[in-house]
C-alpha cells in the first residue's frame, strides 16, 4: 500500500480511520476478545462499510499492532 490515503477516495473509507471505528468499538465493548461476526454486523449498515474498506482497516490495526487474531475473534492488544 504505497500510500494510507488516497486523494481520490472518500476520508471515511480510508484504513485509518476505519481501523480507528473498529477500534472505538473493541474498546467499547470492554471485552478483550470480540468475534469478528459482531464486529461485521455492528458496521454492515455505516455509509463507509464494505468489504475493501473492513478489511484495509483490520490490515492497518494488525500492522499497527493494535489487534490480533484468534479466528474467529478479534483480540485487542494493548496500547501503551
Amino acid at each position: 500500500m504505497p500510500s494510507i490515503f488516497l486523494k481520490d477516495q472518500a476520508i471515511n473509507k480510508a484504513p485509518a480511520i476505519v481501523g480507528f471505528e473498529i477500534a472505538r468499538f473493541l474498546q467499547s465493548s470492554g471485552k478483550e476478545r470480540v468475534s469478528i461476526f459482531d464486529v461485521v454486523d455492528h458496521f454492515k449498515r455505516e455509509s463507509w462499510f464494505s468489504s475493501n474498506s473492513f478489511l484495509y482497516g483490520l490490515t492497518f490495526l494488525y500492522s499497527v499492532g493494535l489487534v490480533d487474531f484468534d479466528e474467529p475473534y478479534l483480540i485487542a492488544r494493548d496500547a501503551d
